[in-house]
């Protein structure tokens, strides 16, 4: 489980003064050096691409090295304002004439164009290189354009059937059958399903490029945007995404597989009255996913405050028949005051003046429903405890910042299941075993969330590879050139950019690992034991305490069942 402290702002987000300040920067810079600019031909070739007749698209060359001030002009000119760490960054990589240059050229030009962010150029760590997925799509958009292809005809090729498509599309790409309105995504090898859309609607919603470059803002739900570009980054665990979209002409309702509701989209985009610096920057699917799971986790504690106060009030009917004359009073009071909590609750839910949210807490290690001698608590939005500033206006927005949340929460919230929470300080060989299989990252998929580093805040702990506690990440085993186990990091700040750091620093800076079988989506499995349990002070280490673990009332499928739920 990762927590996600929403103290301090994520550092992408900038004030008007800075920006002001650095475009300065950037122009001061440009005129250090009275030089002329290389023709648009020479910067092409520069970055790797050669002219084309018509056929196909040559190899790109190494490109050449960039001197500070022909970067700071490519920058200044693509419209992006940087931080001094993010400038100084990209500048080096600009610098060394190798595929990562020629990555940063592409991207750089589709900023230019608008078609990615240029705030994707923001969190570029030091040892940081764009994400393999991201550069692979930059590669097809950029060729496409140069050979002058239409982009989304390379991205959703026609096909002239289902089985032409499972044998020329890769799988988690889509492709279109003539004659069908609707797309087909390939699932696994030979195999594939059509989606609930058509091929301009999933081009609006995950287009090339853009839906590999996720932003978390300012909100603490890095457990969530960390999962969603996991997500999004796995072949076929990206099938998940696409599944939760149906279209119904211009609009889309997104509904997830294990979910409380359904959310339609008026044509298919995020409402205007969404506070901005809550919500991710990014694609549109994306961005409207990030807003539906907060949609839906209102629905979810909606649901159950009814059920787990339904059961209570059974409990304690059950109570009132078998307790003794001398009890009976004091088990009668409980059971009013319970049937009194659900009835306030039901009627301060139908005022439509008021904005209720059920109470919750979370010791570092599990977010739990707070509870007194009447049930489970609950208040007005505005007075909750965990919003004493007044900081949310909106219930979704709420539950999905004010106290973060769990990474495999949302894994099962899309459909998938068969996972465990990992506890690194005593399930490490464990998690090495796991981390070294066959083509793990292929069928599997892993989160991870930061140790507390100075309370909860994301300070930096290694900051060159974007590491900061208390925060969660996707994260990839890798080998070095030695062989030698590495894990690759990607912080929700910005999904474009990845870090290796070593398999010891890992150990160092993390605490725990969600790890999914990407093969259980839609197999509803339910979560696995996990081996060491977690009261409210912490993990229970003792064998004989008494102490009971926390109770985290997860299972959605139409009762009140309690899940046990031992991180």
């Amino acid at each position: 489980m990762q927590v996600n402290a929403t103290k301090q702002a994520v550092p992408v987000k900038e004030t008007k003064t800075a920006k002001t300040e650095k475009k300065a920067q950037v122009k001061e810079e440009v005129q250090q050096e009275n030089k002329p600019m290389p023709s648009a031909s020479t910067l092409q070739a520069m970055a790797g691409v050669k002219p084309h007749s018509g056929g196909k698209m040559a190899s790109k060359p190494t490109p050449e090295a960039y001197s500070n001030y022909e970067a700071s002009k490519l920058i200044a000119d693509a419209g992006v304002m940087l931080s001094k760490r993010d400038l100084k960054n990209v500048k080096n990589v600009l610098a060394k004439g190798d595929e990562q240059t020629s990555n940063v050229m592409m991207q750089l030009e589709l900023i230019k164009n608008g078609d990615i962010e240029p705030s994707t150029l923001s969190c570029y760590w030091e040892t940081g290189k764009m994400n393999d997925n991201l550069a692979k799509d930059l590669d097809m958009v950029y060729e496409a354009r140069k050979a002058g292809k239409s982009v989304a005809d390379v991205y959703v090729p026609d096909v002239k059937s289902q089985e032409e498509g499972n044998k020329t599309t890769k799988i988690g790409d889509v492709f279109k059958v003539a004659d069908q309105d609707k797309i087909y995504v390939k699932t696994d090898e030979n195999e594939s399903r059509q989606l609930d859309m058509d091929k301009d609607m999933f081009m609006k919603l995950f287009p090339p490029a853009k839906r590999f470059t996720t932003q978390q803002q300012s909100i603490g739900d890095c457990y969530l945007v960390s999962t969603l570009g996991t997500l999004m980054n796995n072949d076929k665990a990206r099938v998940a995404l696409y599944e939760a979209f149906h279209q119904d002409g211009k609009d889309v309702t997104v509904k997830f597989k294990n979910g409380y509701g359904e959310y339609k989209y008026k044509d298919a985009e995020v409402p205007k009255d969404r506070v901005q610096k809550y919500s991710l920057k990014g694609s549109t699917g994306i961005r409207i996913l990030e807003d539906a799971y907060g949609l839906d986790s209102v629905n979810k504690a909606d649901t159950k405050f009814r059920e787990i106060m339904t059961d209570k009030i059974a409990q304690k009917r059950e109570a009132v028949e078998k307790a003794p004359a001398n009890k009976k009073a004091e088990a009668m009071k409980s059971l009013k005051g319970h049937q009194q909590r659900l009835n306030d609750y039901l009627e301060a839910k139908a005022d439509p003046n008021r904005t209720v949210v059920v109470c919750r807490d979370d010791n570092y290690y599990n977010i739990y429903y707070e509870e007194d001698e009447n049930g489970l608590k609950f208040a007005d939005l505005k007075d909750d405890p965990d919003n004493s500033q007044d900081k949310f206006h909106r219930a979704a927005d709420f539950y999905r910042g004010s106290l973060g949340g769990y990474n495999f929460e949302v894994m099962e919230r899309f459909g998938f299941g068969g996972f465990r929470q990992w506890n690194l300080n005593f399930e490490e060989k464990d998690v090495k075993n796991q981390m070294m299989k066959d083509n793990f990252n292929k069928d599997f998929i892993m989160t991870g969330g930061t140790r507390a580093s100075g309370g909860r805040v994301e300070n930096p702990v290694a900051e060159a590879a974007g590491v900061y506690g208390f925060h969660a990440y996707t994260l990839e085993p890798q080998k070095d050139e030695k062989g030698n186990l590495t894990v690759r990091c990607t912080n929700p700040w910005n999904t474009s950019y990845d870090a290796d750091i070593s398999y010891d620093k890992f150990l160092e800076y993390y605490d725990s690992v969600s790890i999914v079988d990407v093969n259980s989506y839609g197999k509803k499995l339910p979560l696995e034991e996990q081996p060491v349990k977690y009261g409210k002070n912490g993990a229970i280490l003792d064998k004989n305490s008494t102490e009971s673990p926390v109770i985290w009332y997860n299972n959605n499928r139409g009762n009140a069942e309690k899940v046990t739920v031992k991180k």
